[in-house]
């Protein structure tokens, strides 16, 4: 790129000091000629804005240069550092195990994982590596986000979040320096996690005819991951709903090399998030949650969470017709099912 930006710069000043040449030259030796001069001087401001216009996208391109890779290590480059993204710990910090009901396996599984992240001294002792990689996987709505948000705060991590409509850009190269920029914060910030949301949005895999930019960015983005998973303190956490989507290069040894399934919840995980979505409303006497439950095979957590709502959204509207002192505000058996109906269509 620099070589062919100096070509043009070059040629647009060729271009240019000829057009002056010949200018000067009519004016001295030949008659006023209209049309020569006015292709003279539609010619010269073009070369002169080539000339600005390369030389500005040099300078650009040397300022933002980013984090990248060189011989096989991380190199920052000459970023700013206030160009650099800020963690997002404020999404998080509030977050704590009792957020999330998932099952136990899973739950342990996750909480071994976090101890690992805090202490990798141990992990050095026991003869292990601590996982630098890990890959979320199951059907939407299980609260994979959540459980990102949730082993950054638990392990005191500095958070970071890419997603691809933040990150993909339709001009050349800045898909590539916008994920520079990101994992040169989560370096400069460690101990941090960088939180990839739907990873086959931007790592799918290569033979499946997506176009050069995307094999451009998941090159680069396995580049970066290579050098910063070589950083002390630095960990990347990815989700995905189709993990067959996800480019085999990205799950290797080194890279998101610890995968855990989050399923749909089971008996227990359902009842025990109706308790805690209901907790706000008014419910009928007699009640039942575990029956409730029971209808609930197969719905993620973030489904019961909207059937609670409406729930709560149809008994309102049951009641509308009731005068203010006349309404209930209680929450029935009717309207839970009329909500099941809901989510369910």
């Amino acid at each position: 790129m620099r070589f062919i930006r100096f070509n043009l710069f070059f040629l647009s000043l060729v271009i240019g000091a000829r057009a002056i040449y010949e200018l000067l030259l009519v004016a001295v030796t030949k008659p006023f000629d209209a049309s020569l001069a006015t292709a003279l001087f539609t010619h010269l401001p073009l070369a002169i804005f080539v000339a600005l216009a390369t030389w500005q996208g040099g300078v650009r391109s040397a300022k933002s240069s980013g984090l990248h890779t060189k011989n096989g290590k991380l190199v920052e480059g000459s970023t700013d550092s206030d160009e650099l993204p800020l963690p997002q710990n404020e999404a998080v910090e509030a977050l704590t195990w009792d957020d999330l009901i998932v099952g136990a396996a899973v739950q342990q599984e996750l909480e071994t994982v976090v101890e690992l992240l805090k202490n990798p001294d141990a992990a050095t002792r026991y003869g292990i590596d601590a996982p630098k990689g890990i890959l979320l996987f199951g059907p939407p709505g299980t609260g994979k986000t959540t459980i990102a948000k949730v082993m950054a705060n638990q392990a005191g991590l500095s958070f970071f979040a890419l997603r691809a409509d933040q990150v993909i850009s339709k001009f050349v190269g800045e898909s590539e320096k916008n994920l520079s920029k990101l994992f040169a914060a989560a370096a400069k910030h460690a101990p941090s996690v960088v939180f990839i949301d739907e990873v086959d949005s931007i790592a799918s895999q290569r033979n499946s005819g997506q176009q050069q930019w995307a094999d451009r960015v998941l090159n680069h983005l396995l580049q970066l991951m290579d050098g910063v998973l070589k950083i002390d303190g630095v960990y990347v956490i990815a989700a995905t709903n189709r993990p067959e989507l996800v480019d085999e290069a990205l799950t290797r040894a080194g890279r998101l090399s610890r995968s855990i399934e989050i399923p749909l919840p089971d008996a227990d995980a359902r009842v025990a998030l109706l308790g805690l979505y209901t907790d706000k409303l008014n419910l009928e006497p007699g009640l039942d949650l575990p029956t409730l439950a029971q209808h609930l095979d197969g719905v993620s957590p973030a489904d019961i969470r909207e059937l609670c709502n409406r729930a709560g959204m149809n008994a309102y509207q049951r009641e509308a017709v009731l005068g203010k002192k006349q309404r209930s505000y209680i929450v029935s058996r009717n309207d839970f099912f009329a909500a099941l109906k809901e989510v369910e269509n």
